[in-house]
């Protein structure tokens, strides 16, 4: 996403006052340990809401067992306050 919106990771780094290796860790799979402000600058960045950012790389169909699930889920999570779903995903992406 920020390639596609012109970005090197350096230049955005720098545009959301962000240390570099700070973003490569968090983009590398450690935003559990990532500050809730560094998150959200990345977010307002891309212009992505909370609700987006638990969708990005979603990339598996869902089946039909699984739809009503997903649905649920779905709700459940647009449901939470945007500090409950930035708890959820910093919790997930340990996984």
């Amino acid at each position: 996403m920020i390639k596609s919106k012109g970005y090197t990771l350096k230049a955005f780094s720098q545009e959301i006052n962000m240390p570099y290796t700070t973003l490569l860790s968090i983009l590398n799979g450690s935003i559990g340990g990532a500050a809730m402000d560094n998150v959200l600058k990345i977010c307002r960045a891309l212009n992505l809401s909370l609700d987006d950012l638990a969708t990005v790389g979603q990339e598996h169909a869902a089946t039909p067992e699984s739809a009503s699930i997903d649905e649920h889920l779905t709700a459940l999570i647009h449901d939470l306050s945007d500090e409950k779903k930035t708890a959820l995903i910093i919790l997930l992406s340990k996984f």
